[in-house]
């Protein structure tokens, strides 16, 4: 082809190419996080803690946190403290002994052996407290120091609800 005859050609291409370039590559997504919509958030507890009871943890009344077998509180071989899914998984096992009847924010401490110092609750529960503290109180970890929160949620009046 000569130069004029590509002319017609061009100008074909062209004036298709600008009709069709923004319609070729448009993509639109509306990303959001499904979860927000749906799980109830926990409201953030004061700036000034969650208050510590008197558990009694450490008194005599519990074996020496060097002479307590080691609890369920083992990870993986890689992380082996599973501090924080013991603490959850025990307050949820103790709400439920309990008739489902706790609200509010829970804290355990551990202590740097490997033992529960310290439980605080927003809102105690008698029951619950001596649920936590049977368990907690009887058991080590392979953890240091550390800080698990759990919200229990707020309404509950009892009984659990059947899932």
């Amino acid at each position: 082809m000569k130069a004029p005859q590509l002319a017609p050609v061009a100008l074909v291409a062209a004036a298709l190419g600008a009709t069709a370039a923004p319609l070729a590559c448009t993509r639109h997504a509306d990303i959001r996080d499904e979860r927000e919509s749906i799980l109830e958030r926990p409201p953030a507890f004061d700036a000034g803690g969650i208050p510590e009871l008197d558990s009694g943890l450490g008194s005599d009344a519990h074996p020496l946190c060097a002479d307590r077998p080691t609890g369920e509180c083992v990870g993986s071989n890689d992380f082996p403290c599973g501090f924080e899914d013991w603490a959850i998984a025990t307050a949820k096992a103790c709400q439920e002994a309990s008739g489902c009847k706790t609200n509010g924010w829970l804290e355990v401490k551990m202590g740097p052996g490997g033992c529960v110092e310290a439980i605080g609750m927003e809102e105690p529960n008698d029951e619950v407290v001596s649920c936590l503290v049977a368990e907690m109180g009887a058991v080590k970890c392979p953890c240091g120091e550390g800080i698990s929160k759990y919200y229990f949620g707020s309404g509950n009046a009892g009984p659990c609800d059947a899932k």
